[in-house]
């Protein structure tokens, strides 16, 4: 099973790494942008099953179809959009390049401050009123017109930090069907999801899982 990155490429890249190695440009800004929105909508679904669920889902069936004719996008695809649209203004830089500081004063890359830009606009999404009138996971915004155009001062609490996981990741040099598993779990699928998501058996998952935990042990020994 490919990765969606080698998919939605038409091969160009095996893994994610290879994409976001590259200098940001016209030509992969694109796929940048739609790969962060998955990995952010991955992580947010651990917390929010009932909003950011609908938005993946709608998100991976928006990139699967979105170049049939008449196709309408869901609200998924805003997130990409957000992505992408942040990451164009760092055209000819690349997302490991130094964005800014924090709040804190910790510097922080391209690539992170993008993470923070998305996860704003999918916060913005579940604050939303439904169309029952309801308010989705209601996050209290105090003065919410008053906030910083500048995302990476949107946050009052620190967000979630990719770095040290694509560093171990980078690491392990992983195959690009186990760089998948490894992704599906981490984004907090059971092995039946795992299954469904990449459209193979529980054995080959297994002996994959295990790979992947010998890789690691040799590297940083045991748990």
């Amino acid at each position: 099973m490919e990765m969606l990155v080698t998919k939605f490429s038409n091969g160009k890249y095996r893994n994610e790494g290879e994409l976001f190695a590259e200098v940001i440009s016209a030509e992969n800004v694109k796929l940048m942008g739609e790969m962060i929105a998955l990995q952010a909508l991955r992580t947010h679904k651990k917390f929010d099953m009932k909003v950011a669920d609908r938005l993946y889902i709608g998100l991976i069936k928006d990139l699967h179809h979105m170049g049939e004719i008449d196709y309408i996008v869901s609200d998924g695809y805003d997130v990409a959009q957000t992505a992408i649209c942040f990451l164009y203004q760092y055209v000819g830089h690349t997302v490991h390049e130094i964005y800014g500081k924090d709040r804190k004063g910790k510097e922080i890359s391209i690539k992170l401050a993008c993470y923070r830009e998305v996860d704003r606009f999918i916060n913005l999404l579940r604050n939303r009123p439904d169309r029952r009138g309801t308010i989705v996971e209601s996050i209290d915004f105090t003065n919410h017109k008053a906030l910083p155009t500048d995302p990476i001062n949107c946050f009052e609490q620190e967000q979630t930090d990719y770095t040290k996981y694509d560093e171990l990741v980078e690491a392990l040099q992983l195959s690009a069907l186990k760089l998948a598993i490894l992704n599906c779990y981490m984004s907090g699928m059971g092995q039946s999801k795992v299954c469904a998501e990449l459209g193979i058996g529980r054995g080959t998952i297994n002996h994959r899982k295990a790979s992947i935990r010998q890789r690691y042990y040799s590297l940083y020994g045991s748990l």
